[in-house]
């Protein structure tokens, strides 16, 4: 599985000219990344102040050996584990490893039909000559894999991996192995792994590791392919995770065994075992704008295992080879244009169930065309401390029957073909934003959890792990901006879970899209829509603007914490947000409140009608921001044949980083009653508590108006 070590014999281009941070070299066209004034980057900071935090993730090869030891033992296993070998770099090494340190191995490679000949040479001389069991699988319809993966992804790498660990993890529960052994390095190791946990703050291995096992149960069921026993019957464990050595020692001790392992000369700069690679980094680098796999590789120049100089020439984009071209017309991917972030054409529509059914002549699919984003879309992009890729609200509803995998793919697919907003893509040019519509091209963005069978608190533990994966799978440049999750209960009503980003969706949109949906549903995926009109028509207008940056209240950092305080009876925005600046007058407090109603109805009726608070009066930054949600169960339409389901894991309110930075607070109604939720970072709490602010805003709301 080795991915991006450097090959200097391939061409390739230099990486476009722009800024870089001066620790690690990562481009500031990385999504997200922030440089500070002396050229350091955000993630090279974080690394800083939390090296020691991070690095306890890394444990020593002695642990190593005795956890898989002790679950062959357990398991009576004829194998300690089943390794998965590419015959390339990361791979061979782990193996003459894991031989040295006494294992009995089996090894497992898939071939995707684009594999280094000299690789697949290498596994057979090797596992060969130290006498190890082999197996070598195929995927019979991989050109469409690589396809699909392309349209949704832009790299061939998602799909690859895809169809080796289904094959391989059903592969090692049929020998009853309980253990899977992977060679990705270290930077993928931090890149795939453990980024997401760190920009939350979460670095105690203790909490990582059992929620990075129920990702895996929510990956591999989204793929349809293994059943809930397979995928926990095996445990996938990173070799790398518990070796630290360089990339300077895993290339010596392959040049002691030169005699059994080639170096490959058919691959690219990042990868030392398949040749599609190049064209999957082609197709990111000018779709997307940036380089796949830049950031697990800067994370390896973070850790000291590969010098900044080398991981630049890892970097560099594939050129537009015969041999490039000639993959990409294998697969049916047409090569993209030059140029950084080209709105892709109109791709052939993957993974559906039944043909689209003719959509209103107010939303038929437009060609892709540009507009820049509204002042409330660059609000939303300046709010927040981390990855705006990730601000999404979550719902869950509970339908009248059991899970429908069809239906919901048709419904989704209708959703996406009627609003344009579904299918906007986002492209950073500068400071500055542009959108547009990338049409309907990739897979529908559904898939299923199964929960049947499990008791309430591992239902809602399993639908908490779905929400943060499917936030995680949110991509402003290559979408999708919408994720569904059908939720199998078994002989119980199937549940629906929605993922939609704020850039497309505000409250008075989810009204609209959930009409609609409920719509579709209730006509078995077909239903005559109201017709919806265009997002970026309206957008057009709007004069462009540069990305806000974030402007943080005051507050101490950390974890947010939340109080709820009943408020008696429900009351408007207006009179809530009066009590609350009422109560801050009283305490000396300027009473600035910034206040968002998410209870008005007014505009068209379309998705993606994004709408900017309304600021202080003074202008400058709030004490408080109040979001007014009213009754959640109005945000279904009259005989839905949906109910909203009550659930911590899903709140919809409750944005990542609700609260971080200053005190947010949540207008809700709750059986007839209204609740406020304060939310606000840990050292603020203890303020709002001594001076008694929630109750005295609570007091003003239940006295007479």
């Amino acid at each position: 599985m080795t991915m991006h070590l450097a090959q200097p014999t391939t061409a390739g281009s230099p990486r476009p000219a722009g800024r870089a941070c001066v620790r690690c070299g990562i481009s500031d066209r990385y999504p997200g990344l922030v440089l500070d004034s002396a050229g350091i980057c955000d993630l090279c900071h974080r690394y800083a102040e939390h090296s020691t935090e991070i690095d306890a993730w890394f444990e020593d090869v002695d642990l190593f050996v005795k956890l898989v030891r002790d679950r062959a033992e357990a398991r009576g296993s004829a194998y300690d584990c089943l390794l998965l070998y590419s015959g390339g770099k990361d791979s061979s090494y782990v193996l003459y490893r894991l031989i040295d340190l006494g294992l009995r191995v089996r090894t497992f490679t898939f071939d995707n039909g684009f594999i280094s000949k000299t690789a697949l040479r290498n596994v057979e001389t090797i596992t060969s000559e130290l006498g190890i069991e082999h197996v070598t699988a195929t995927h019979a319809d991989q050109n469409a894999v690589f396809l699909r993966s392309l349209q949704q992804h832009k790299s061939v790498c998602n799909g690859c991996f895809r169809s080796l660990l289904d094959l391989s993890t059903q592969h090692a529960h049929d020998l009853g192995i309980p253990t899977i052994v992977t060679g990705l390095s270290r930077g993928q190791i931090m890149d795939e792994r453990l980024s997401w946990f760190h920009r939350q703050g979460v670095f105690d291995p203790a909490e990582i590791e059992p929620r990075l096992r129920e990702g895996r149960r929510v990956y591999h069921q989204s793929g349809g392919a293994l059943s809930a026993e397979v995928v926990d019957s095996v445990e996938v464990v990173d070799f790398y995770r518990y070796s630290d050595v360089t990339k300077d020692g895993i290339r010596a001790l392959l040049r002691e065994r030169s005699d059994l392992w080639s170096q490959p000369g058919d691959t690219g700069f990042c990868s030392s075992n398949c040749m599609i690679n190049d064209a999957g980094v082609l197709v990111h680098s000018r779709e997307r704008g940036f380089h796949n796999y830049e950031a697990p590789t800067r994370w390896e120049v973070r850790l000291g295992h590969l010098d900044r100089a080398e991981a630049d020439e890892e970097l560099r984009t594939p050129a537009a080879t015969p041999r490039v071209r000639k993959m990409l017309l294998q697969i049916g991917y047409p090569l993209p244009e030059e140029g950084v972030a080209r709105p892709p054409a109109e791709a052939p529509v993957a993974e559906r169930t039944s043909p689209p059914a003719p959509s209103p002549a107010g939303s038929a699919v437009r060609a892709a065309r540009r507009a820049p984003l509204t002042p409330a879309q660059r609000e939303a992009l300046g709010h927040g401390t981390e990855a705006p890729g990730r601000r999404a609200r979550a719902l869950l509803l509970q339908t009248s029957g059991p899970a429908d995998s069809a239906l919901a793919r048709r419904a989704t697919l209708r959703l996406l073909l009627h609003h344009e907003a579904l299918r906007l893509r986002f492209v950073r040019r500068g400071e500055t934003w542009e959108q547009y519509d990338a049409g309907p091209a990739g897979a529908v963005p559904v898939l299923r959890l199964d929960v049947s069978g499990r008791d309430t608190a591992a239902e809602a533990e399993l639908v908490g792990t779905a929400v943060d994966r499917l936030r995680s799978r949110l991509d402003l440049a290559g979408g999708p901006l919408l994720q569904v999750a059908l939720v199998d209960r078994g002989e119980l009503p199937a549940r629906l879970l929605l993922v939609v980003h704020e850039l497309v969706a505000d409250t008075r949109s989810w009204r609209v899209l959930l009409r609609d949906l409920s719509a579709l549903w209730a006509g078995g995926g077909e239903a005559e829509l109201t017709p919806a009109d265009s997002f970026l028509e309206r957008a057009a207008a709007v004069v462009p603007g540069p990305v806000l940056p974030a402007t943080p209240a005051p507050g101490a950092g950390g974890d947010p914490v939340r109080l709820t305080v009943a408020c008696g009876a429900p009351a408007s925005a207006t009179r809530v947000a009066g009590a609350l600046a009422a109560v801050l007058a009283d305490l000396g407090d300027a009473p600035d409140v910034e206040v968002l109603d998410h209870t008005s109805g007014e505009g068209p009726a379309g998705i993606g009608r994004w709408t900017l608070a309304q600021a202080p009066a003074s202008g400058g930054v709030p004490l408080i921001r109040y979001q007014h949600f009213g009754d959640l169960d109005a945000l279904l339409p009259d005989g839905s044949p949906f109910t909203r389901v009550t659930a911590d894991e899903a709140d919809f309110t409750v944005l990542p980083d609700t609260g971080r930075e200053g005190v947010s607070v949540h207008g809700v109604v709750r059986a007839g009653v209204l609740h406020l939720d304060w939310w606000c970072p840990p050292g603020m709490r203890g303020r709002l508590l001594a001076a008694g602010i929630p109750e005295r805003v609570a007091r003003r709301l239940t006295a007479s108006p």
